[in-house]
């Protein structure tokens, strides 16, 4: 099995102290050409996955406070989505991961050829998921409206899941808008999305969450016919 086609490998967090496990889920990952890091703790991993898109994180259940650090993951923005793997005792409650957000289970001791199996399983979840994920660098006019408040934009990249803007004036993260985005040769896509981050200066992220099948259908297939449409 080979990584998802594209150009970049698969990336992983392993969560854990235990080198033997590490060394496991390592021979797995690189064997579909993906790449990991580790991380000993759940602070240090908090810190990695908020700054990183992930295509799925190894938590190693013995680690404390690891089933908050999947909800913290959850909740989030950029990995909310990202496959969640466990490495658990065979003595402990499967249905208590998957609820807490775990997407596969592994038992320990886990071995390679294991985790391979598993991660064939979770190839289109992944596949999906950056998919979904993965920006095009495109500049396009963007009506935005707030409450009373309207102003005009341009994108600075565009997925499946939202935009980047850059506006006259940014919003506070959590704000919920309109928008009007106007692709070349097509009707202008409407929807709903909300503020995931801001900065000064106008730049800003907005999340999809709202748009009619029939729009986002003719938004899904312009990004994946005309990918680089509409720079300036």
């Amino acid at each position: 099995m080979s990584s998802p086609s594209s150009q970049f490998p698969w990336e992983f967090l392993i969560v854990s102290r235990d080198a033997r496990l590490q060394a496991a889920l390592t021979q797995a990952v690189q064997s579909v050409g993906g790449t990991v890091n580790v991380a000993p703790d759940t602070t240090s991993a908090l810190s990695y996955v908020t700054s990183r898109k992930l295509d799925g994180i190894f938590l190693d259940t013995r680690v404390e406070s690891g089933l908050s650090l999947v909800g913290s993951i959850r909740r989030g923005n950029s990995n909310r989505f990202s496959a969640v793997f466990a490495c658990a005792g065979e003595d402990e409650d499967i249905n208590r991961l998957l609820n807490a957000g775990v997407n596969f289970v592994l038992h320990r001791p886990v071995e390679a050829t294991e985790v391979t199996a598993v991660l064939k399983n979770a190839r289109q979840m992944i596949l999906g998921e950056r998919q979904r994920y993965v920006r095009h660098q495109v500049s396009l006019p963007v009506t935005l409206k707030a409450g009373e408040r309207k102003q005009q934009a341009v994108t600075r990249n565009l997925s499946r899941g939202g935009m980047a803007v850059r506006c006259q004036e940014s919003l506070t993260p959590g704000s919920a808008l309109e928008f009007e985005l106007e692709l070349p040769a097509l009707e202008p896509v409407h929807g709903r999305g909300e503020v995931t981050w801001s900065h000064p200066g106008g730049l800003m992220g907005i999340r999809f969450y709202r748009m009619g099948e029939e729009v986002r259908t003719a938004l899904w297939r312009w990004m994946e016919q005309e990918p680089t449409n509409g720079k300036a």
